[in-house]
């Protein structure tokens, strides 16, 4: 040190040295007039005190940010809900399609077995033998007759009545997976 040689000496010229800098005026001035929060604020502006500030932020960040992705992630549970509640809805409204379908053909198909046993044996070998087509299609007609005028009230008298009556299975089948996809949709989207 250049004000001082020993221990002692050293001891003498720091004091020395303080006195010479006016330190202790300036921090016997502001431990005086700093009120309570202008020092904890004056010591929380150091280097340390800074970084403590930046972390407190970002961590109050990061919880708020949390927060919000907790709220995202049970939107998204509910709509996940949502959606598979509407997948198995759908689902059963086709498998109904399907056995709406599948019956009026097994209907149609118990009726012809039903005219087949209603004909003579003779009727049958005659048909067998390619001889009895009239007959059958008379028996036919007849069978049909009773369905084809409600058939033909309800639309065109050309169209099959199976045809019918699976197009009007499939067509309400349809409307109903189209309204209840557009309820889903618009339920999501709210």
């Amino acid at each position: 040190s250049r004000d001082g040689g020993g221990s002692e000496g050293n001891r003498n010229s720091q004091t020395s040295l303080w006195k010479r800098s006016n330190f202790g005026a300036l921090e016997h001035f502001l431990s005086t007039t700093l009120t309570a929060s202008s020092k904890v604020k004056t010591k929380l502006l150091n280097p340390i005190g800074v970084s403590e500030g930046i972390l407190m932020d970002c961590q109050s960040e990061i919880l708020q940010r949390q927060e919000e992705l907790d709220v995202d992630v049970m939107t998204l549970r509910l709509l996940s809900q949502q959606t598979d509640a509407w997948e198995k809805e759908q689902e059963e409204v086709i498998k109904k399609c399907q056995s709406n379908v599948r019956a009026a053909i097994l209907k149609r198909s118990q009726m012809a077995r039903k005219l087949m046993e209603e004909l003579s044996i003779f009727d049958q070998c005659k048909m067998g033998l390619g001889l009895g087509g009239d007959v059958f299609d008379r028996a036919w007609e007849n069978a049909t007759q009773a369905m084809s005028e409600k058939g033909t009230r309800d639309g065109n008298p050309n169209q099959n009545l199976l045809e019918k009556e699976v197009l009007s299975t499939v067509s309400e089948c349809v409307q109903t997976l189209s309204s209840r996809a557009q309820t889903q949709g618009t339920a999501s989207i709210e």
